[in-house]
Protein backbone atom coordinates (compact mmCIF):
# COMPACT_ATOMS: atom_id res chain seq x y z
CA UNK A 1 0.00 0.00 0.00
CA UNK A 2 1.50 3.41 -0.86
CA UNK A 3 2.57 5.50 1.97
CA UNK A 4 0.32 8.42 1.00
CA UNK A 5 -2.23 6.45 1.49
CA UNK A 6 -1.23 5.24 5.30
CA UNK A 7 -1.02 8.96 6.39
CA UNK A 8 -4.59 9.33 4.69
CA UNK A 9 -5.53 6.61 7.58
CA UNK A 10 -3.62 7.71 10.28
CA UNK A 11 -4.79 11.41 10.03
CA UNK A 12 -8.26 11.15 9.27
CA UNK A 13 -10.81 11.34 12.14
CA UNK A 14 -12.05 8.34 13.75
CA UNK A 15 -15.71 9.00 12.53
CA UNK A 16 -14.27 8.63 8.23
CA UNK A 17 -12.01 5.61 9.70
CA UNK A 18 -14.99 4.26 10.83
CA UNK A 19 -17.03 4.94 7.16
CA UNK A 20 -14.24 3.90 5.66
CA UNK A 21 -14.17 0.94 6.92
CA UNK A 22 -17.44 -0.21 6.46
CA UNK A 23 -17.28 0.80 2.89
CA UNK A 24 -14.06 -1.00 2.37
CA UNK A 25 -15.80 -4.65 3.47
CA UNK A 26 -18.49 -3.85 1.24
CA UNK A 27 -17.08 -3.12 -1.70
CA UNK A 28 -14.21 -6.01 -1.72
CA UNK A 29 -17.78 -8.35 -0.86
CA UNK A 30 -18.92 -7.06 -4.22
CA UNK A 31 -15.60 -7.85 -5.99
CA UNK A 32 -15.32 -11.25 -4.63
CA UNK A 33 -18.68 -12.65 -5.88
CA UNK A 34 -17.34 -12.36 -9.50
CA UNK A 35 -14.89 -15.34 -10.77
CA UNK A 36 -11.33 -14.11 -10.49
CA UNK A 37 -9.26 -17.07 -11.22
CA UNK A 38 -5.15 -17.06 -10.81
CA UNK A 39 -4.02 -17.72 -14.04
CA UNK A 40 -6.01 -14.72 -15.64
CA UNK A 41 -4.14 -11.46 -14.82
CA UNK A 42 -7.33 -9.63 -16.20
CA UNK A 43 -9.86 -10.90 -14.07
CA UNK A 44 -7.98 -10.01 -11.13
CA UNK A 45 -7.47 -6.25 -13.21
CA UNK A 46 -11.32 -6.24 -13.77
CA UNK A 47 -12.04 -6.25 -10.14
CA UNK A 48 -9.52 -3.97 -8.93
CA UNK A 49 -10.92 -1.40 -11.21
CA UNK A 50 -14.18 -2.17 -9.53
CA UNK A 51 -12.84 -1.48 -6.63
CA UNK A 52 -11.73 1.87 -7.70
CA UNK A 53 -14.96 2.99 -9.04
CA UNK A 54 -17.28 1.37 -6.31
CA UNK A 55 -14.69 3.83 -3.76
CA UNK A 56 -15.21 6.90 -5.96
CA UNK A 57 -18.99 6.44 -5.28
CA UNK A 58 -19.14 6.54 -2.40
CA UNK A 59 -16.22 8.77 -1.02
CA UNK A 60 -15.65 10.87 -4.29
CA UNK A 61 -12.69 12.50 -5.69
CA UNK A 62 -11.00 12.33 -2.62
CA UNK A 63 -7.97 11.25 -0.95
CA UNK A 64 -10.29 9.04 1.45
CA UNK A 65 -11.68 7.02 -1.75
CA UNK A 66 -8.21 6.27 -2.94
CA UNK A 67 -7.13 4.96 0.41
CA UNK A 68 -9.93 3.09 0.28
CA UNK A 69 -9.61 1.51 -3.10
CA UNK A 70 -5.94 0.84 -2.15
CA UNK A 71 -6.58 -0.78 1.44
CA UNK A 72 -9.17 -3.16 -0.56
CA UNK A 73 -7.04 -3.94 -3.18
CA UNK A 74 -4.51 -5.11 -1.48
CA UNK A 75 -6.31 -7.77 0.40
CA UNK A 76 -8.11 -8.91 -3.13
CA UNK A 77 -6.97 -12.49 -3.82
CA UNK A 78 -8.01 -15.00 -6.64
CA UNK A 79 -10.60 -16.78 -5.47
CA UNK A 80 -10.80 -19.94 -8.25
CA UNK A 81 -7.14 -21.42 -8.02
CA UNK A 82 -6.65 -24.45 -10.97
CA UNK A 83 -6.34 -28.10 -9.64
CA UNK A 84 -4.76 -30.17 -12.07
CA UNK A 85 -5.37 -33.48 -10.43
CA UNK A 86 -8.94 -32.60 -9.86
CA UNK A 87 -9.82 -31.41 -13.30
CA UNK A 88 -8.57 -34.13 -14.77
CA UNK A 89 -10.77 -36.36 -12.64
CA UNK A 90 -13.57 -34.58 -13.42
CA UNK A 91 -12.92 -34.78 -17.10
CA UNK A 92 -12.48 -38.89 -16.84
CA UNK A 93 -15.84 -38.74 -14.65
CA UNK A 94 -17.50 -36.79 -17.75
CA UNK A 95 -16.00 -39.14 -20.20
CA UNK A 96 -17.41 -41.98 -18.47
CA UNK A 97 -21.05 -40.60 -18.16
CA UNK A 98 -21.62 -39.79 -22.03
CA UNK A 99 -23.38 -43.10 -23.29
CA UNK A 100 -21.66 -44.33 -26.27
CA UNK A 101 -24.57 -45.59 -28.16
CA UNK A 102 -25.39 -41.41 -28.87
CA UNK A 103 -23.56 -40.60 -31.67
CA UNK A 104 -23.33 -39.65 -35.78
CA UNK A 105 -22.61 -42.03 -38.45
CA UNK A 106 -21.85 -40.20 -41.65
CA UNK A 107 -23.07 -40.92 -44.57
CA UNK A 108 -21.05 -43.79 -46.49
CA UNK A 109 -18.98 -44.53 -43.27
CA UNK A 110 -17.11 -47.61 -43.15
CA UNK A 111 -18.76 -48.98 -39.79
CA UNK A 112 -16.70 -52.36 -39.87
CA UNK A 113 -13.99 -53.90 -42.12
CA UNK A 114 -13.62 -57.46 -42.75
CA UNK A 115 -11.16 -59.37 -40.43
CA UNK A 116 -12.12 -56.44 -37.76
CA UNK A 117 -13.07 -57.71 -34.20
CA UNK A 118 -16.68 -57.02 -33.38
CA UNK A 119 -16.64 -54.23 -30.14
CA UNK A 120 -19.36 -52.85 -28.43
CA UNK A 121 -19.53 -49.84 -30.19
CA UNK A 122 -19.70 -51.38 -33.68
CA UNK A 123 -22.58 -53.74 -31.79
CA UNK A 124 -24.32 -50.14 -30.88
CA UNK A 125 -24.07 -48.69 -34.58
CA UNK A 126 -25.28 -51.91 -36.08
CA UNK A 127 -28.45 -51.47 -33.67
CA UNK A 128 -28.69 -47.75 -34.57
CA UNK A 129 -28.98 -48.74 -38.36
CA UNK A 130 -31.29 -51.34 -37.55
CA UNK A 131 -29.28 -54.07 -38.85
CA UNK A 132 -29.36 -55.60 -35.50
CA UNK A 133 -32.13 -55.73 -32.89
CA UNK A 134 -31.77 -54.73 -29.22
CA UNK A 135 -31.82 -57.87 -26.69
CA UNK A 136 -35.52 -57.54 -25.43
CA UNK A 137 -35.59 -58.82 -21.96
CA UNK A 138 -38.66 -59.92 -19.61
CA UNK A 139 -39.56 -56.40 -18.85
CA UNK A 140 -39.51 -54.87 -22.44
CA UNK A 141 -41.86 -57.94 -23.47
CA UNK A 142 -44.36 -57.48 -20.47
CA UNK A 143 -44.58 -53.53 -21.10
CA UNK A 144 -44.59 -53.84 -24.98
CA UNK A 145 -47.81 -56.12 -24.01
CA UNK A 146 -48.94 -53.69 -21.54
CA UNK A 147 -49.15 -51.41 -24.43
CA UNK A 148 -50.90 -53.07 -26.45
CA UNK A 149 -53.81 -53.45 -24.10
CA UNK A 150 -54.04 -50.06 -23.40
CA UNK A 151 -54.42 -49.26 -26.82
CA UNK A 152 -56.82 -52.21 -27.79
CA UNK A 153 -59.04 -50.79 -24.31
CA UNK A 154 -59.10 -47.29 -25.81
CA UNK A 155 -60.47 -48.71 -28.73
CA UNK A 156 -63.04 -50.98 -27.44
CA UNK A 157 -64.38 -48.40 -25.00
CA UNK A 158 -64.52 -46.01 -28.27
CA UNK A 159 -66.71 -47.96 -29.77
CA UNK A 160 -69.04 -48.90 -27.13
CA UNK A 161 -69.34 -45.53 -26.18
CA UNK A 162 -69.86 -43.48 -29.37
CA UNK A 163 -69.88 -45.90 -32.31
CA UNK A 164 -72.72 -48.59 -31.06
CA UNK A 165 -73.66 -48.76 -34.69
CA UNK A 166 -70.26 -50.39 -35.06
CA UNK A 167 -69.68 -52.00 -31.79
CA UNK A 168 -73.09 -53.77 -32.06
CA UNK A 169 -72.34 -55.64 -35.87
CA UNK A 170 -69.55 -58.36 -35.59
CA UNK A 171 -68.66 -58.28 -39.07
CA UNK A 172 -67.50 -54.73 -38.85
CA UNK A 173 -65.63 -55.94 -35.64
CA UNK A 174 -63.93 -58.28 -37.28
CA UNK A 175 -63.08 -56.77 -40.39
CA UNK A 176 -61.76 -53.83 -37.99
CA UNK A 177 -59.29 -56.25 -36.36
CA UNK A 178 -58.10 -57.89 -39.47
CA UNK A 179 -57.19 -54.32 -41.14
CA UNK A 180 -55.44 -53.60 -37.77
CA UNK A 181 -53.71 -56.79 -37.35
CA UNK A 182 -52.36 -56.42 -41.03
CA UNK A 183 -50.92 -53.02 -40.35
CA UNK A 184 -49.07 -54.13 -37.60
CA UNK A 185 -47.71 -57.13 -39.21
CA UNK A 186 -46.67 -54.77 -42.15
CA UNK A 187 -45.32 -51.88 -39.89
CA UNK A 188 -43.27 -55.15 -38.06
CA UNK A 189 -42.03 -56.10 -41.44
CA UNK A 190 -40.60 -52.44 -42.15
CA UNK A 191 -39.09 -52.53 -38.92
CA UNK A 192 -37.30 -55.99 -40.04
CA UNK A 193 -35.87 -54.26 -43.21
CA UNK A 194 -34.69 -50.94 -40.84
CA UNK A 195 -31.57 -49.91 -41.96
CA UNK A 196 -31.97 -51.45 -45.61
CA UNK A 197 -31.63 -48.81 -47.93
CA UNK A 198 -32.45 -49.18 -51.99
CA UNK A 199 -31.23 -45.97 -54.04
CA UNK A 200 -30.65 -43.80 -50.36
CA UNK A 201 -34.10 -44.36 -48.74
CA UNK A 202 -34.94 -46.75 -46.15
CA UNK A 203 -37.64 -49.86 -47.19
CA UNK A 204 -38.44 -49.41 -43.48
CA UNK A 205 -40.71 -46.82 -45.19
CA UNK A 206 -42.53 -49.82 -47.38
CA UNK A 207 -43.87 -50.82 -43.80
CA UNK A 208 -45.94 -47.40 -43.33
CA UNK A 209 -47.94 -47.47 -46.76
CA UNK A 210 -50.24 -50.15 -45.11
CA UNK A 211 -51.04 -47.74 -42.05
CA UNK A 212 -52.04 -44.57 -44.61
CA UNK A 213 -53.69 -47.96 -46.75
CA UNK A 214 -55.61 -49.13 -43.63
CA UNK A 215 -56.73 -45.01 -42.79
CA UNK A 216 -58.08 -44.58 -46.01
CA UNK A 217 -59.59 -47.92 -46.29
CA UNK A 218 -61.56 -48.12 -42.95
CA UNK A 219 -62.68 -44.17 -43.72
CA UNK A 220 -64.52 -45.50 -46.29
CA UNK A 221 -65.92 -48.93 -45.18
CA UNK A 222 -66.46 -47.56 -41.53
CA UNK A 223 -66.30 -43.64 -41.18
CA UNK A 224 -63.50 -41.03 -40.32
CA UNK A 225 -63.45 -40.85 -37.29
CA UNK A 226 -62.77 -44.89 -36.54
CA UNK A 227 -60.25 -44.29 -38.96
CA UNK A 228 -58.28 -41.44 -37.14
CA UNK A 229 -58.68 -43.56 -33.80
CA UNK A 230 -56.78 -46.40 -35.44
CA UNK A 231 -54.28 -44.33 -37.17
CA UNK A 232 -52.99 -42.17 -34.19
CA UNK A 233 -52.63 -45.66 -32.31
CA UNK A 234 -50.71 -47.53 -35.42
CA UNK A 235 -48.58 -44.66 -35.36
CA UNK A 236 -47.41 -45.00 -31.84
CA UNK A 237 -46.53 -48.96 -32.16
CA UNK A 238 -44.96 -47.54 -35.62
CA UNK A 239 -42.86 -45.33 -33.18
CA UNK A 240 -41.69 -48.53 -31.53
CA UNK A 241 -41.28 -50.76 -33.58
CA UNK A 242 -39.22 -48.77 -35.91
CA UNK A 243 -36.27 -48.68 -33.33
CA UNK A 244 -38.20 -45.39 -31.38
CA UNK A 245 -37.61 -42.89 -34.02
CA UNK A 246 -39.72 -39.93 -33.91
CA UNK A 247 -39.43 -39.13 -37.73
CA UNK A 248 -41.37 -42.39 -38.39
CA UNK A 249 -44.28 -42.26 -35.75
CA UNK A 250 -44.63 -38.70 -36.72
CA UNK A 251 -44.75 -39.31 -40.67
CA UNK A 252 -47.36 -42.51 -39.72
CA UNK A 253 -49.72 -40.10 -38.36
CA UNK A 254 -49.55 -36.93 -40.57
CA UNK A 255 -49.73 -39.44 -44.18
CA UNK A 256 -52.44 -41.44 -42.19
CA UNK A 257 -54.25 -38.46 -41.09
CA UNK A 258 -54.41 -36.72 -44.67
CA UNK A 259 -54.62 -39.87 -46.71
CA UNK A 260 -58.02 -40.06 -44.36
CA UNK A 261 -58.94 -36.62 -45.16
CA UNK A 262 -59.06 -37.09 -48.49
CA UNK A 263 -61.52 -40.05 -49.17
CA UNK A 264 -63.93 -39.40 -46.46
CA UNK A 265 -66.27 -38.47 -49.42
CA UNK A 266 -64.88 -40.12 -52.25
CA UNK A 267 -67.32 -40.54 -54.59
CA UNK A 268 -65.59 -41.80 -57.98
CA UNK A 269 -62.35 -41.79 -59.55
CA UNK A 270 -61.57 -37.73 -59.96
CA UNK A 271 -61.51 -38.09 -56.34
CA UNK A 272 -59.31 -40.81 -55.76
CA UNK A 273 -56.83 -39.20 -58.61
CA UNK A 274 -57.05 -35.83 -56.06
CA UNK A 275 -56.13 -38.25 -53.02
CA UNK A 276 -53.26 -39.42 -54.34
CA UNK A 277 -51.97 -35.99 -55.19
CA UNK A 278 -52.59 -34.83 -51.28
CA UNK A 279 -51.16 -37.90 -49.85
CA UNK A 280 -48.00 -37.49 -52.37
CA UNK A 281 -47.35 -33.91 -51.50
CA UNK A 282 -47.73 -34.42 -47.71
CA UNK A 283 -45.37 -37.40 -47.53
CA UNK A 284 -43.11 -35.16 -49.94
CA UNK A 285 -42.71 -32.31 -47.79
CA UNK A 286 -42.33 -34.52 -44.31
CA UNK A 287 -39.56 -35.94 -46.42
CA UNK A 288 -38.23 -32.81 -46.44
CA UNK A 289 -39.15 -31.66 -43.03
CA UNK A 290 -37.70 -34.37 -41.02
CA UNK A 291 -34.94 -34.58 -43.44
CA UNK A 292 -33.83 -31.02 -42.30
CA UNK A 293 -34.44 -31.94 -38.75
CA UNK A 294 -32.11 -35.32 -39.13
CA UNK A 295 -29.52 -34.00 -41.23
CA UNK A 296 -30.39 -35.91 -44.81
CA UNK A 297 -28.02 -34.73 -47.57
CA UNK A 298 -30.18 -33.17 -50.00
CA UNK A 299 -29.05 -36.04 -52.59
CA UNK A 300 -31.54 -38.47 -49.85
CA UNK A 301 -34.04 -36.22 -49.54
CA UNK A 302 -34.05 -35.84 -52.90
CA UNK A 303 -34.49 -40.18 -53.74
CA UNK A 304 -37.20 -39.78 -50.66
CA UNK A 305 -39.11 -37.41 -52.55
CA UNK A 306 -39.33 -39.43 -55.49
CA UNK A 307 -40.76 -42.88 -53.16
CA UNK A 308 -42.77 -40.85 -51.79
CA UNK A 309 -45.07 -40.28 -55.11
CA UNK A 310 -43.64 -43.58 -56.51
CA UNK A 311 -43.63 -45.82 -53.89
CA UNK A 312 -45.94 -44.54 -50.63
CA UNK A 313 -48.61 -42.47 -52.74
CA UNK A 314 -49.69 -44.47 -55.88
CA UNK A 315 -49.51 -47.94 -53.83
CA UNK A 316 -51.18 -46.92 -50.66
CA UNK A 317 -54.08 -45.17 -52.76
CA UNK A 318 -54.36 -46.23 -56.02
CA UNK A 319 -53.98 -50.20 -55.06
CA UNK A 320 -54.00 -51.34 -52.22
CA UNK A 321 -56.85 -48.84 -50.67
CA UNK A 322 -59.35 -49.24 -54.00
CA UNK A 323 -58.93 -53.28 -54.32
CA UNK A 324 -58.62 -53.66 -50.34
CA UNK A 325 -61.70 -51.88 -50.07
CA UNK A 326 -63.20 -53.82 -53.02
CA UNK A 327 -62.57 -56.95 -51.41
CA UNK A 328 -63.60 -56.50 -47.96
CA UNK A 329 -66.86 -54.79 -49.46
CA UNK A 330 -67.70 -58.24 -50.19
CA UNK A 331 -66.43 -60.14 -47.82
CA UNK A 332 -67.93 -58.50 -44.58
CA UNK A 333 -70.95 -57.06 -46.60
CA UNK A 334 -70.08 -53.44 -45.94
CA UNK A 335 -71.80 -50.74 -48.36
CA UNK A 336 -69.03 -47.93 -49.20
CA UNK A 337 -69.92 -44.70 -51.19
CA UNK A 338 -68.08 -46.01 -54.02
CA UNK A 339 -70.63 -48.63 -53.94
CA UNK A 340 -73.60 -46.30 -53.49
CA UNK A 341 -72.37 -44.42 -56.51
CA UNK A 342 -72.81 -47.38 -58.67
CA UNK A 343 -76.41 -48.48 -57.39
CA UNK A 344 -76.95 -44.93 -58.63
CA UNK A 345 -76.66 -46.10 -61.83
CA UNK A 346 -80.00 -45.91 -63.62
CA UNK A 347 -79.07 -48.37 -65.70
CA UNK A 348 -78.71 -51.19 -63.53
CA UNK A 349 -80.91 -54.06 -64.28
CA UNK A 350 -83.05 -53.61 -61.50
CA UNK A 351 -84.06 -49.70 -62.18
CA UNK A 352 -84.53 -50.68 -66.10
CA UNK A 353 -87.34 -53.28 -65.10
CA UNK A 354 -88.71 -50.46 -62.85
CA UNK A 355 -89.32 -48.33 -65.52
CA UNK A 356 -90.53 -50.84 -67.97
CA UNK A 357 -93.00 -52.16 -65.69
CA UNK A 358 -93.69 -49.77 -62.81
CA UNK A 359 -93.34 -46.47 -64.44
CA UNK A 360 -95.37 -44.62 -61.86
CA UNK A 361 -93.60 -46.46 -59.27
CA UNK A 362 -89.54 -45.48 -60.94
CA UNK A 363 -90.90 -41.88 -61.00
CA UNK A 364 -92.37 -41.67 -57.95
CA UNK A 365 -88.45 -43.49 -56.16
CA UNK A 366 -86.79 -40.43 -58.64
CA UNK A 367 -88.77 -37.90 -56.98
CA UNK A 368 -88.35 -39.40 -53.23
CA UNK A 369 -84.28 -39.82 -53.94
CA UNK A 370 -84.28 -36.23 -54.37
CA UNK A 371 -86.66 -35.09 -51.51
CA UNK A 372 -84.58 -37.18 -49.08
CA UNK A 373 -81.06 -36.22 -50.71
CA UNK A 374 -81.52 -33.06 -49.61
CA UNK A 375 -82.96 -33.61 -46.51
CA UNK A 376 -80.40 -35.64 -45.20
CA UNK A 377 -77.95 -33.32 -46.36
CA UNK A 378 -79.95 -30.24 -44.17
CA UNK A 379 -79.21 -32.16 -41.48
CA UNK A 380 -75.82 -33.33 -41.68
CA UNK A 381 -76.62 -37.41 -43.14
CA UNK A 382 -75.59 -39.32 -45.69
CA UNK A 383 -77.13 -37.49 -48.67
CA UNK A 384 -75.86 -40.40 -50.78
CA UNK A 385 -77.32 -43.22 -49.06
CA UNK A 386 -80.85 -41.93 -48.60
CA UNK A 387 -80.60 -40.75 -52.40
CA UNK A 388 -79.68 -44.54 -53.54
CA UNK A 389 -81.69 -46.29 -50.82
CA UNK A 390 -85.02 -44.19 -51.98
CA UNK A 391 -84.38 -45.52 -55.39
CA UNK A 392 -85.12 -48.86 -54.43
CA UNK A 393 -87.17 -48.30 -51.51
CA UNK A 394 -90.21 -49.80 -53.75
CA UNK A 395 -88.68 -52.16 -56.19
CA UNK A 396 -90.99 -55.50 -54.14
CA UNK A 397 -93.98 -53.30 -56.77
CA UNK A 398 -92.69 -54.82 -59.48
CA UNK A 399 -94.31 -58.18 -58.45
CA UNK A 400 -97.62 -56.79 -59.09
CA UNK A 401 -97.42 -53.14 -60.10
CA UNK A 402 -100.84 -52.38 -60.89
CA UNK A 403 -102.08 -52.91 -57.27
CA UNK A 404 -100.71 -49.70 -56.70
CA UNK A 405 -102.18 -46.50 -58.01
CA UNK A 406 -99.07 -44.84 -59.64
CA UNK A 407 -99.24 -47.48 -61.69
CA UNK A 408 -102.89 -48.13 -62.47
CA UNK A 409 -104.71 -46.67 -65.54
CA UNK A 410 -108.65 -46.82 -65.73
CA UNK A 411 -108.80 -49.75 -63.78
CA UNK A 412 -108.26 -50.35 -59.74
CA UNK A 413 -106.81 -53.59 -59.16
CA UNK A 414 -108.89 -53.34 -55.59
CA UNK A 415 -112.22 -52.99 -57.00
CA UNK A 416 -112.84 -56.80 -57.08
CA UNK A 417 -111.15 -57.13 -53.28
CA UNK A 418 -112.10 -56.87 -49.59
CA UNK A 419 -110.31 -54.56 -47.44
CA UNK A 420 -108.41 -56.91 -45.68
CA UNK A 421 -106.95 -58.53 -48.80
CA UNK A 422 -105.95 -55.22 -50.08
CA UNK A 423 -104.12 -54.24 -46.97
CA UNK A 424 -101.86 -57.72 -47.13
CA UNK A 425 -101.43 -57.09 -51.04
CA UNK A 426 -99.74 -53.80 -50.54
CA UNK A 427 -98.06 -54.23 -47.10
CA UNK A 428 -96.41 -57.23 -48.98
CA UNK A 429 -94.41 -55.66 -51.54
CA UNK A 430 -92.15 -54.80 -48.65
CA UNK A 431 -91.50 -58.76 -47.99
CA UNK A 432 -90.91 -58.91 -51.88
CA UNK A 433 -88.30 -55.83 -52.43
CA UNK A 434 -86.62 -57.78 -49.78
CA UNK A 435 -86.70 -61.07 -52.15
CA UNK A 436 -85.71 -58.97 -55.10
CA UNK A 437 -82.84 -57.07 -53.37
CA UNK A 438 -81.24 -60.24 -52.55
CA UNK A 439 -81.93 -61.84 -55.96
CA UNK A 440 -79.94 -58.75 -56.98
CA UNK A 441 -77.56 -58.68 -54.86
CA UNK A 442 -78.32 -55.21 -53.59
CA UNK A 443 -76.14 -54.78 -49.94
CA UNK A 444 -77.42 -55.07 -46.43
CA UNK A 445 -77.78 -51.35 -46.02
CA UNK A 446 -80.42 -50.53 -49.20
CA UNK A 447 -82.02 -53.97 -46.83
CA UNK A 448 -82.69 -52.18 -44.79
CA UNK A 449 -83.64 -49.19 -45.83
CA UNK A 450 -86.26 -51.24 -48.51
CA UNK A 451 -87.30 -53.07 -45.06
CA UNK A 452 -87.74 -49.94 -42.38
CA UNK A 453 -89.36 -47.47 -44.88
CA UNK A 454 -92.64 -48.23 -43.67
CA UNK A 455 -92.01 -49.42 -40.24
CA UNK A 456 -95.28 -50.28 -39.15
CA UNK A 457 -97.43 -47.52 -40.11
CA UNK A 458 -101.70 -48.28 -40.49
CA UNK A 459 -102.67 -48.92 -44.10
CA UNK A 460 -105.34 -46.22 -43.38
CA UNK A 461 -107.46 -46.23 -46.23
CA UNK A 462 -108.09 -49.74 -46.31
CA UNK A 463 -108.69 -50.54 -42.38
CA UNK A 464 -111.04 -47.10 -42.70
CA UNK A 465 -113.03 -48.82 -45.51
CA UNK A 466 -113.41 -52.15 -42.89
CA UNK A 467 -114.57 -50.07 -40.55
CA UNK A 468 -117.23 -48.87 -43.09
CA UNK A 469 -117.95 -52.00 -43.58
CA UNK A 470 -118.31 -52.89 -39.92
CA UNK A 471 -115.42 -55.60 -40.17
CA UNK A 472 -113.59 -54.10 -37.61
CA UNK A 473 -115.17 -56.11 -35.04
CA UNK A 474 -113.43 -59.17 -36.41
CA UNK A 475 -110.10 -57.76 -37.98
CA UNK A 476 -107.84 -56.36 -35.52
CA UNK A 477 -106.09 -53.08 -36.48
CA UNK A 478 -102.96 -55.45 -36.48
CA UNK A 479 -103.46 -56.78 -39.90
CA UNK A 480 -103.76 -53.85 -41.14
CA UNK A 481 -100.11 -52.55 -40.02
CA UNK A 482 -96.76 -53.46 -42.06
CA UNK A 483 -94.58 -55.61 -40.11
CA UNK A 484 -91.91 -53.37 -39.64
CA UNK A 485 -89.06 -52.94 -38.02
CA UNK A 486 -88.96 -49.27 -37.71
CA UNK A 487 -87.03 -47.08 -39.61
CA UNK A 488 -83.22 -47.35 -37.42
CA UNK A 489 -81.25 -44.71 -38.72
CA UNK A 490 -81.94 -41.27 -40.17
CA UNK A 491 -81.51 -42.03 -43.67
CA UNK A 492 -84.34 -44.53 -43.43
CA UNK A 493 -86.35 -42.35 -41.62
CA UNK A 494 -86.15 -39.35 -43.95
CA UNK A 495 -86.47 -41.62 -46.96
CA UNK A 496 -90.03 -42.87 -45.10
CA UNK A 497 -90.98 -39.51 -44.34
CA UNK A 498 -89.75 -38.24 -48.22
CA UNK A 499 -92.11 -41.20 -49.16
CA UNK A 500 -95.14 -40.36 -48.00
CA UNK A 501 -95.13 -36.41 -48.33
CA UNK A 502 -94.12 -36.70 -52.40
CA UNK A 503 -97.15 -39.46 -52.89
CA UNK A 504 -99.08 -37.06 -51.26
CA UNK A 505 -97.95 -33.77 -53.27
CA UNK A 506 -98.97 -35.55 -56.36
CA UNK A 507 -102.17 -35.55 -55.81
CA UNK A 508 -102.79 -32.18 -54.73
CA UNK A 509 -104.82 -30.39 -57.25
CA UNK A 510 -103.57 -26.30 -56.17
CA UNK A 511 -99.69 -26.67 -54.80
CA UNK A 512 -99.81 -22.88 -53.45
CA UNK A 513 -96.61 -22.68 -50.07
CA UNK A 514 -99.38 -22.86 -47.70
CA UNK A 515 -100.65 -26.28 -48.55
CA UNK A 516 -97.69 -27.68 -48.99
CA UNK A 517 -96.41 -26.71 -45.46
CA UNK A 518 -99.83 -28.08 -44.09
CA UNK A 519 -99.56 -31.22 -45.92
CA UNK A 520 -95.86 -32.16 -44.71
CA UNK A 521 -96.56 -30.71 -41.03
CA UNK A 522 -99.76 -33.37 -40.88
CA UNK A 523 -97.42 -36.16 -42.22
CA UNK A 524 -94.49 -35.71 -40.28
CA UNK A 525 -96.71 -34.59 -36.96
CA UNK A 526 -98.64 -38.47 -37.97
CA UNK A 527 -95.33 -40.42 -38.22
CA UNK A 528 -94.25 -38.84 -34.98
CA UNK A 529 -97.47 -39.28 -33.49
CA UNK A 530 -97.24 -43.03 -34.35
CA UNK A 531 -94.03 -43.55 -33.11
CA UNK A 532 -92.47 -44.74 -36.30
CA UNK A 533 -89.57 -42.32 -35.62
CA UNK A 534 -88.90 -43.97 -31.85
CA UNK A 535 -85.97 -45.71 -32.91
CA UNK A 536 -84.01 -43.30 -35.23
CA UNK A 537 -81.59 -41.34 -34.07
CA UNK A 538 -83.86 -37.90 -35.17
CA UNK A 539 -84.42 -35.22 -33.04
CA UNK A 540 -86.78 -32.51 -33.36
CA UNK A 541 -84.46 -29.61 -34.41
CA UNK A 542 -83.47 -32.24 -37.36
CA UNK A 543 -87.41 -32.75 -37.93
CA UNK A 544 -87.99 -29.45 -38.06
CA UNK A 545 -84.97 -28.96 -40.69
CA UNK A 546 -86.72 -31.78 -42.44
CA UNK A 547 -89.95 -30.31 -42.68
CA UNK A 548 -88.84 -27.07 -43.98
CA UNK A 549 -86.21 -28.94 -46.73
CA UNK A 550 -89.58 -31.07 -47.75
CA UNK A 551 -91.05 -27.47 -48.60
CA UNK A 552 -88.74 -25.78 -49.98
CA UNK A 553 -87.74 -28.69 -52.20
CA UNK A 554 -91.47 -29.37 -53.53
CA UNK A 555 -91.72 -25.74 -53.42
CA UNK A 556 -89.40 -25.52 -56.69
CA UNK A 557 -90.49 -29.02 -58.64
CA UNK A 558 -94.16 -28.43 -58.55
CA UNK A 559 -93.69 -24.16 -59.49
CA UNK A 560 -95.98 -23.69 -56.33
CA UNK A 561 -97.24 -20.08 -55.69
CA UNK A 562 -97.97 -18.34 -52.70
CA UNK A 563 -101.61 -17.82 -52.37
CA UNK A 564 -102.83 -14.87 -51.30
CA UNK A 565 -106.51 -15.67 -51.03
CA UNK A 566 -106.48 -17.64 -47.21
CA UNK A 567 -110.04 -19.11 -47.98
CA UNK A 568 -108.62 -20.60 -50.96
CA UNK A 569 -105.27 -21.74 -49.14
CA UNK A 570 -107.33 -23.41 -46.35
CA UNK A 571 -109.39 -24.93 -49.07
CA UNK A 572 -106.51 -26.20 -51.33
CA UNK A 573 -104.96 -27.80 -47.99
CA UNK A 574 -108.20 -30.00 -47.21
CA UNK A 575 -108.94 -30.63 -50.90
CA UNK A 576 -110.78 -33.81 -51.51
CA UNK A 577 -109.63 -35.46 -55.13
CA UNK A 578 -112.78 -36.46 -57.34
CA UNK A 579 -112.28 -39.95 -56.28
CA UNK A 580 -112.24 -39.01 -52.58
CA UNK A 581 -109.92 -39.07 -50.23
CA UNK A 582 -108.11 -36.28 -48.60
CA UNK A 583 -104.04 -35.20 -49.12
CA UNK A 584 -103.36 -36.51 -45.80
CA UNK A 585 -105.28 -39.45 -46.29
CA UNK A 586 -103.44 -39.96 -49.77
CA UNK A 587 -100.26 -39.86 -47.88
CA UNK A 588 -100.98 -42.16 -44.50
CA UNK A 589 -99.09 -45.08 -45.27
CA UNK A 590 -96.81 -43.81 -48.21
CA UNK A 591 -100.10 -43.28 -49.93
CA UNK A 592 -101.70 -41.76 -52.83
CA UNK A 593 -105.24 -43.37 -53.19
CA UNK A 594 -108.66 -43.74 -55.46
CA UNK A 595 -111.39 -44.27 -54.10
CA UNK A 596 -111.08 -48.24 -53.54
CA UNK A 597 -107.57 -47.27 -53.04
CA UNK A 598 -104.26 -48.52 -52.84
CA UNK A 599 -101.31 -47.51 -51.46
CA UNK A 600 -98.12 -45.91 -53.16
Amino acid sequence: MPLSSLKVLVEAPESIVSDMRSVTENILRRAMKNEIKDDDPAALKNAQKQIEDAAREDFGQTVYAKAAAEVAKSVLRPNMVFNAERTAAARKAAIAAVNPSYGYIRSGELIIAKGQVVTREHLEKFAALGFKQRGTDFRTVVSLVGLVAFLVVIVIIYLARYQPAIYSKNNQLTMLALVVIVSVLCLKLGGAMLGIKLSGIQLAYMGLVFTTAAGMTLAALLNPQVAVLIVALLSVLSGVVMNYELRYATSTLVSGLVAIYSVANIRGRGDLVRAIGAIAVTNVALVWIMGGLFGDSIADMAFGSVWAVLVIAVPAAAIIFWYGTWLLERIFNVTTHISLLELADTNKPILRRLVVEAPGTYTHSMAVGHLAEAAAEAIGADGLYARVGAYYHDIGKIRRPHFFVENQQAENAHDRLNPSLSALVITSHVAEGLEVAKEFGLPPKIQEIIQQHHGTSLVYYFYAQASEKGETSAVLEQQFRYEGPKPKSREAAIVMLADSVEAASRGMAKPSIPALEAMVRSIITDKVQDGQLDESDLTFRDIGIIEKTFVNTLTAALHARIEYNESLSAENGKSEDKNGGSDKERAESNGERTKTGADS
